[in-house]
C-alpha cells in the first residue's frame, strides 16, 4: 500500500497538471497572449520563407532583415503555412509537436538508463512543470523544437549500445537541433566526453565526426541558400555584449532571471539535480546524466552572459535537472522520493497556475485584439508600417519593415551607417505610421529604447516629424506630423487622415 500512494498521487498531480495545461493553452492561443515580438521574428522569417526570402540582407528594399536566429523552425513552418494555410494555426501545432516529442524523448531517456516506467512518467510530469516548458507551448518559437531533437539525440546514445546506427542517429538530430538553435551543442559535448570517460575513444570520435559534417552541411546551406546574407547579419549581431565581465556576472543574471520569472518547477528541479551532484562520486560523474547537466549548465551560463536573454534559455537546462534527479533516484535506490519530488513539483505548479488565474493571468491578455485595434485605429494605408512587433503589420496584410528592434540596435552601435535608412524614412514621413510597445518619454522608455531596442538616436529622430496620436490597445501610435493639422486633437489623426497625409509626401 506504502509503494501504491505516490503513485496514485503522482497520477493525480499528472491529470491535475495536464488539464489546466490544456486550458492555459486554449486560453492563451485564443488571444495570442505569450506572441511577444520575438515570436513575431520567427513568423515574419516563415512568411518571408512562403514569398520566397530565406534571410532578408540587413538592409534592402524590404526594409531590415538583421536577425539572430538559426532556421529551420521557421523552413518548417514555411513548409506548414504552404501544405495548410495560416501562420497562426500551424505556428501553434509546431510548437506543440515539439512539446509531445520532448516528452516522449525524455521519457525514452530515462528508460534508456534503466528508470522504471513510473519513475519514467515522473519524469515527464517534472519537465511539463517547467515555466520554460509551458511557456515554449504558448507561444511560437524554436526552444521546444531544440530540446527535442537534443534529447533525442541524447538517448539514442545513452545506455551500453552504441551501435554505428545508433551513432547515425544521434549525429543527424544533434545536427538537426544546431540548425534550429546553435546553442544546442551540449548534447552531442555530453555524450563524447561520456564515450571518452568510459573508454569508447572510437565510438567518440565517430560521433564527434558524424556531427562535424552535419554541422557543416547546415552551415553551408545556410550560406548558399541565403546568398551570404545571413552570415553578415550573423555577424553584426552574435554573441552581444558578451565579455569577460558579462562572463562573471552571468551567474546572477540567471538567478535573477529566475527569481523575478518565478519559475517555480525549475527552482525546485534545479535545486534538487544540485544536491543530487553534490553526493555523487568521481565514478558516478562520468556517465551521461551528471554530464548532461554539468554541460548544459555551463553552455547555459555563457548564454546568460549575452543581452535580451530571458527564462526560454531554461529549458534544456530544465530536462538536464529532471534527468539527472531521477539517476540519482536509480544510484541511491530511492525512486519513491523521486516519484514524490516529482509529484510535489507539480502540485504546486498547479497551485501556482491556479493562483494566477484568480488574480489576472497573464493567459488571459488581449494581445492579438490590441493589435486589432491599432490596425483598425491606422486604417487602410499603402506606406509601410514601422513598428516594434512583426505581428502588427503581418495582421495589416504588410511585411514587417524591420524583424528585430533589438538586433538593429546592436547592429547600429557596431557600423551606425546602417540605421540611414531608416532615418531617412522618418525625415521623409514615409512610413504611415510607427507603433511602440512602450512610452519613449517616461524613464523607462527612455532607458528602454537607448539601451535595448532601436537604440539612443531613435526617440529624438521619431519626435522630429511623428507625433503620439492615441494609444489604442495599450500601444503607442505615432503619426506623420502635418503642419495643416497641427491644431486638431491627436485622435483627430486616426485612420483617413495617416493614409491622406502618407499620400500627399
Amino acid at each position: 500500500m506504502n509503494h501504491k500512494l505516490p503513485r496514485v498521487a503522482l497520477a493525480i498531480a499528472g491529470l491535475l497538471l495536464f488539464a489546466l495545461t490544456i486550458l492555459r493553452a486554449v486560453e492563451s492561443w485564443s488571444n495570442d497572449s505569450h506572441l511577444d515580438h520575438v515570436a513575431g521574428i520567427w513568423v515574419a522569417h516563415a512568411i518571408d520563407l512562403t514569398h520566397g526570402t530565406f534571410y532578408r540582407p540587413a538592409t534592402g528594399p524590404y526594409g531590415y532583415g538583421v536577425t539572430r536566429y538559426f532556421p529551420l523552425f521557421f523552413c518548417l513552418h514555411a513548409l506548414a503555412i504552404k501544405l495548410f494555410g495560416g501562420w497562426r494555426a500551424t505556428g501553434y501545432a509546431l510548437s506543440t509537436a515539439s512539446i509531445v516529442l520532448l516528452l516522449a524523448a525524455v521519457y525514452y531517456l530515462l528508460l534508456r538508463i534503466r528508470a522504471s516506467r513510473w519513475l519514467a512518467l515522473a519524469g515527464c510530469l517534472a519537465v511539463l512543470a517547467g515555466s520554460s516548458v509551458q511557456g515554449a507551448l504558448l507561444t511560437i518559437r524554436e526552444d521546444a523544437m531544440a530540446a527535442m531533437l537534443n534529447a533525442w539525440g541524447v538517448a539514442f546514445c545513452a545506455g551500453e549500445d552504441s551501435s554505428p546506427r545508433r551513432l547515425h542517429y544521434a549525429a543527424a538530430l544533434f545536427a538537426l537541433a544546431f540548425a534550429v538553435k546553435e546553442t544546442t551543442i551540449f548534447g552531442v559535448a555530453t555524450v563524447c566526453l561520456a564515450f571518452l570517460l568510459s573508454n569508447r575513444t572510437r565510438s567518440a570520435l565517430r560521433l564527434l565526426k558524424l556531427t562535424s559534417i552535419g554541422y557543416g552541411l547546415i552551415l553551408a546551406g545556410i550560406y548558399f541558400g541565403s546568398g551570404g546574407r545571413a552570415f553578415e547579419v550573423f555577424r553584426l549581431t552574435a554573441a552581444t555584449g558578451v565579455g569577460l565581465h558579462s562572463l562573471l556576472l552571468s551567474p546572477s543574471t540567471f538567478v535573477s532571471v529566475m527569481r523575478l520569472d518565478g519559475d517555480l518547477g525549475e527552482t525546485i528541479l534545479l535545486g534538487l539535480a544540485a544536491a543530487s551532484l553534490l553526493t555523487a562520486g568521481t565514478r558516478n560523474v562520468r556517465r551521461i546524466p551528471p554530464l548532461l547537466f554539468l554541460c548544459t549548465l555551463a553552455v547555459t551560463v555563457v548564454i546568460f552572459s549575452s543581452e535580451g536573454i530571458d527564462d526560454n534559455h531554461l529549458i534544456d537546462l530544465h530536462v538536464a535537472a529532471v534527468v539527472l534527479l531521477v539517476d540519482w533516484a536509480l544510484r541511491t535506490d530511492l525512486p519513491e522520493f523521486a516519484i514524490s519530488a516529482s509529484t510535489i513539483a507539480c502540485f504546486i505548479v498547479c497551485l501556482a497556475l491556479v493562483a494566477d488565474a484568480e488574480q489576472g493571468s497573464p493567459d488571459t491578455e488581449p494581445n492579438r485584439a490590441q493589435l486589432e485595434q491599432v490596425v483598425h485605429a491606422i486604417g487602410t494605408v499603402e506606406r509601410p508600417i514601422l513598428a516594434e512587433t512583426p505581428l502588427l503589420p503581418i495582421l495589416a496584410g504588410q511585411q514587417p519593415y524591420l524583424l528585430d528592434p533589438f538586433s538593429f540596435r546592436v547592429m547600429v552601435e557596431k557600423k551606425p551607417s546602417l540605421a540611414e535608412p531608416m532615418w531617412q524614412m522618418l525625415r521623409e514621413r514615409r512610413f504611415a505610421a510607427v507603433v511602440l510597445l512602450h512610452d519613449p518619454h517616461s524613464d523607462e522608455g527612455r532607458e528602454f529604447y537607448a539601451s535595448t531596442h532601436f537604440g539612443v538616436e531613435f526617440a529624438e529622430r521619431l519626435d522630429r516629424d511623428y507625433e503620439l496620436a492615441a494609444i489604442p490597445g495599450r500601444k503607442y501610435l505615432y503619426l506623420p506630423r502635418v503642419q495643416s493639422l497641427t491644431k486638431q486633437g491627436p485622435n483627430d489623426l486616426i485612420g483617413h487622415p495617416a493614409g491622406a497625409s502618407t499620400r500627399q509626401k
